[in-house]
């Protein structure tokens, strides 16, 4: 890489776009990537309450909510938008606004989300555990999914409640047990799913401790966005 590229990482509250923003420069380092991303802090909401009422919002404000984020980032000479929040991935057509910034700004524009990344998932596995942040997102991934495999089965959860503890700053461990986590894991075991998929960028920050509830694979969309980006950019 010859350049170094600007990225918006754009998520729900600023706790998930920071360690969006974490993400983007861990990755690069990881990577040997130089001059490198260099990743710009952009939340959406000021908090868990602001993003769950604009996620359900109609589709009205959610396109100026956008704008205010999207334009100033063009004319600052930002092509590429990583949105790290399945959430909002969810509750908006990213894909649709794509081509729509595209045309308006007459600049090739690109958006990465975990949608994109589970239209290609569901190929792979008949029968998906999905932890979500809530059950707006949980449907949003399903019909991603299925998108690519119409007879997937997924096993999924929507709990705000792991959402607000990583917000609030509780231990890993301290979360896994106070909402008992591990009931959760056992739950998704017994209903015979192959993966789990971590359908919120929050919970990375808890997977070491899901890691030794399960010898179930924990799938990170976030890991296949950035090499989507990468390989872009090169």
């Amino acid at each position: 890489m010859d350049k170094a590229y600007k990225i918006a990482v754009i998520a729900g509250t600023p706790v998930d776009t920071q360690m969006g923003v974490e993400f983007i420069e861990r990755k690069s380092h990881e990577a040997g990537i130089t001059p490198g991303f260099v990743p710009l802090y952009c939340p959406a909401a000021a908090d868990c309450d602001e993003q769950v009422k604009f996620q359900y919002s109609d589709q009205d404000g959610k396109r100026a909510a956008m704008d205010n984020i999207f334009d100033p980032a063009i004319e600052d000479g930002v092509k590429d938008f990583f949105i790290y929040c399945n959430s909002l991935s969810g509750a908006f057509d990213f894909d649709a606004y794509q081509l729509r910034k595209s045309l308006e700004s007459g600049r090739d524009i690109h958006i990465y989300t975990p949608l994109q990344i589970y239209r290609k998932l569901g190929s792979q596995y008949g029968r998906l555990g999905v932890m979500a942040a809530h059950n707006l997102s949980a449907h949003g991934i399903e019909e991603a999914l299925m998108a690519s495999n119409p007879d997937i089965y997924m096993i999924g959860t929507g709990n705000m409640a792991i959402v607000r503890a990583i917000e609030d700053g509780l231990e890993p461990a301290e979360i896994v047990r106070k909402l008992g986590l591990d009931h959760m894991i056992k739950y998704i075991e017994a209903s015979g799913a192959e993966a789990i998929v971590l359908g919120c960028t929050h919970f990375p920050y808890i997977g070491d401790e899901l890691a030794k509830l399960t010898k179930l694979p924990l799938i990170d969309p976030a890991d296949e966005m950035f090499e989507a980006m990468l390989s872009n950019a090169r």
